[in-house]
C-alpha cells in the first residue's frame, strides 16, 4: 500500500494560507476525525513551520477536504516528494536537517493516537534511510542549514555581544538557540506559556528564565525576543505595548502562525522579522536548490523506485497472510465437518478412510501451492504484474 499525501507547503502556497491549516491544540481529535471521514487505514500528519503535510494510507484522502488549492501526490510523486523534504531539498534554506526529526515526532504522534501503525512506520523510517542517502550524495550530508541557525546569524550580526535574548517557546529552534547564544556571549533568559516547561530547558544550560507574561506586558530588559511556540493566537500585541517607550527591541518571529502581531511593526522601537522575512526566495537560494534539484533528480526516481517496490512488496506480503489465513480456516472447517460424518461413512473400510484423509490433506496443499503462485510479481517500474 502506498501513501496518498496532500499538502499546503511554501513556495508553492502563501505561508498565511500554511498557517491557517496547522493543528496544535486538539491534534488527537482531529486525527481521528480525519481517519474517519477519508476511511484511511493508516494517517501521519506534518506541520512545520512551512508546510502542513497528510500521509494517508487506504480510503480516500480527498475526503479530509482541508480547503482550496491544497496540492495531491500519489505513486512515484508522492515518494519524490516525501525524499526530497526528508533531504532538505523541499525547504527554502537548502539541506534543513530538521524535518527528519520531525517526520519521527509526527509518526510518533499518530501511533499514540491510533491511526498508525507498522506500515506508515515502515514508509517512514524508509523515506528517511533514503533521504539520507541522497544527502551524502549530494554532499548535503554535514548540511546545518535551518531556520535556526539563519535566526542565529542575525542575532550575532544585528546585536552587539552581552545583549540581552528572551527565548518564548521550547521547541528545537529555541533550544538551538538556547544552546548557542551564551556560546557567543549573549545573556539568554527562556519563556514559555507552561513555566515548568522553561525550566526544563532552562535549568540544564544554567539559565534564567522569565515569566512570559511579564513579556507581554513589558520586554523591558531585553534587547531582543526570539518566539516559536504553537499558540493559536499572538502572544505579543499592539494594544498591549503601543504606550510603552523605550530602546530598538528585535522579534524574530519563527511561529507560525505567527507569535507576534504584524501590527507592532508601527511602533518605531520595534523591528519585527517573521517567517516570511528568513523563507524569503532570493535570486541565490533559488539558484541553489535549482541546482540541488537537477543534480538530485536520477538519485529521487531511483530511490522512490526502491520504496515503491518495498511497499507494494509489503503489501503483497500482507495479503498472501491474510489469504493464506482465511485459506487455512477454511480447509480446517471442511476437515472437521468430514469428521462429522463418519457415521454415514461406516461403509467404507479402512483403506478408504486413509484414502479420504490424504486427499483432504492433498487438498489442503495444493489450494495454498496455487494461492502463493497466482500471487503478482513486481515489474522493474515497481508495479504489480498481473499473473
Amino acid at each position: 500500500m502506498e501513501p496518498v499525501l496532500i499538502s499546503f507547503h511554501a513556495p508553492v502556497h502563501d505561508l498565511d494560507l500554511v498557517a491557517q491549516h496547522v493543528i496544535r491544540d486538539g491534534l488527537p481529535a482531529h486525527l481521528r476525525d480525519w481517519q474517519r471521514c477519508s476511511g484511511a487505514r493508516e494517517i501521519v500528519y506534518l506541520a512545520t513551520c512551512q508546510r502542513v503535510l497528510w500521509m494517508v494510507w487506504g480510503g480516500e484522502a480527498e475526503a479530509i477536504d482541508p480547503g482550496p488549492g491544497v496540492r495531491r501526490y500519489e505513486g512515484e510523486e508522492a515518494w519524490i516528494h516525501l525524499l526530497a523534504m526528508s533531504a532538505g531539498l523541499e525547504s527554502a534554506n537548502l539541506g534543513d536537517r530538521e524535518i527528519p526529526g520531525q517526520l519521527k515526532d509526527a509518526l510518533v504522534q499518530a501511533r499514540q493516537v491510533g491511526v498508525a501503525s507498522d506500515e506508515a512506520q515502515t514508509a517512514v523510517e524508509d523515506v528517511i534511510r533514503e533521504g539520507q542517502r541522497l544527502r551524502a550524495r549530494l554532499g548535503l550530508a554535514d548540511g546545518n542549514v535551518s531556520v535556526a541557525t539563519v535566526a542565529l546569524k542575525h542575532l550575532t550580526e544585528g546585536l552587539p555581544q552581552g545583549a540581552s535574548v528572551a527565548l518564548v517557546g521550547v521547541g528545537p529552534m529555541t533550544q538551538y538557540l538556547a544552546e548557542r547564544l551564551p556560546e557567543r556571549g549573549f545573556k539568554v533568559a527562556v519563556a514559555n506559556r507552561t513555566r515548568s516547561k522553561a525550566h526544563d530547558l532552562a535549568d540544564p544550560l544554567g539559565l534564567p528564565t522569565v515569566d512570559l507574561a511579564q513579556l507581554q506586558h513589558d520586554p523591558a530588559g531585553f534587547d531582543a525576543i526570539v518566539s516559536a511556540t504553537a499558540a493559536p493566537e499572538p502572544l505579543f500585541t499592539l494594544d498591549a505595548w503601543q504606550s510603552l517607550k523605550r530602546p530598538i527591541l528585535r522579534i524574530l518571529d519563527l511561529a507560525l502562525p505567527p507569535d507576534s502581531e504584524p501590527g507592532l511593526e508601527q511602533l518605531p522601537w520595534v523591528h519585527r522579522i517573521d517567517l516570511n522575512a528568513f523563507l524569503a526566495q532570493t535570486t541565490t537560494a533559488r539558484a541553489q536548490r535549482a541546482e540541488a534539484a537537477l543534480k538530485a533528480e536520477p538519485y529521487l526516481i531511483g530511490a522512490a523506485g526502491r520504496l515503491r517496490h518495498r511497499a507494494l512488496a509489503r503489501a503483497r506480503k500482507r495479503h498472501l497472510v491474510s489469504a493464506q489465513e482465511r485459506l487455512d480456516a477454511a480447509w480446517g472447517a471442511l476437515e472437521e465437518e468430514a469428521k462429522t460424518l463418519e457415521v454415514s461413512m461406516a461403509g467404507l473400510d479402512e483403506a478408504q478412510r486413509e484414502a479420504l484423509k490424504e486427499i483432504l490433506s492433498r487438498g489442503r496443499t495444493l489450494a495454498f501451492r496455487a494461492l502463493i503462485q497466482t500471487q503478482p510479481k513486481p515489474t522493474a517500474d515497481g508495479e504489480a504484474a498481473q499473473p
